[in-house]
């Protein structure tokens, strides 16, 4: 029990420096002549990463205990949508895009991009006269956020098309079972990127049925 209260205090500042170096690899954003990308409409905050307490709670009676520990983690849209711009110009070779443009210019504008998730560490034991329960839940879950993108084709300078593409964000909540929270935080960190691709996916294809 009293690693499992330990763990529930964890704050801010040690969360943020359990995600940052998930993020601290530099992109190296590849460049396509005909295919440009615009992510001057996500905000640029000052840190690679903010976390941010929402709640903190403990509650030590004498036969009852509880705890609660939620910290809401943003990582930087521009840094987010640098993982779409490299996503999407892998992806770009696999689902033929530059054979559907024909030499034509494809301006790519993110407006909004998933970047945030909860992280939750609560739980309550009931002290009993020679032994005690523990109920203990660690888990992230992400936040409900849309990754919308605007497009622009153009040929020799004039607007062909116009229009924007919008997808749901399909990342899911995962619970610790057994790992320490560094490495369980890690894994989410690996399902968020991986959801970042998905994503990047099924805006290239409602592209693909729209040029």
């Amino acid at each position: 029990m009293t690693i499992t209260l330990l763990t529930s205090c964890i704050g801010t500042k040690k969360f943020t420096g359990f995600v940052e170096p998930k993020f601290q690899d530099k992109q190296l954003i590849s460049t396509n002549g005909n295919i440009i990308f615009d992510l001057t409409g996500l905000e640029n905050t000052s840190a690679s990463i903010t976390s941010t307490k929402v709640k903190s709670q403990f509650i030590p009676a004498i036969l009852y205990w509880q705890w609660n520990n939620t910290i809401k983690c943003e990582v930087n849209p521009i840094i987010v949508g640098q993982l779409f711009q490299e996503n999407f110009l892998r992806y770009s070779d696999t689902l033929k895009v530059q054979e559907k443009l024909q030499g034509r210019k494809l301006e790519m504008k993110v407006e909004k991009i998933p970047n945030s998730f909860v992280y939750t560490h609560k739980g309550n034991s009931v002290i009993l006269i020679i032994a005690y329960t523990v109920s203990d839940l660690e888990a992230i879950f992400p936040q409900e956020q849309d990754l919308v993108v605007s497009y622009k084709l153009t040929e020799n300078g004039l607007t062909i098309k116009e229009g924007k593409l919008t997808t749901s964000n399909k990342d899911q909540p995962i619970k610790n079972v057994w790992k320490s929270t560094k490495k369980f935080t890690w894994l989410y960190i690996d399902q968020f990127k991986q959801n970042n691709k998905i994503l990047t996916k099924e805006i290239i294809e409602k592209l693909m049925t729209e040029m």
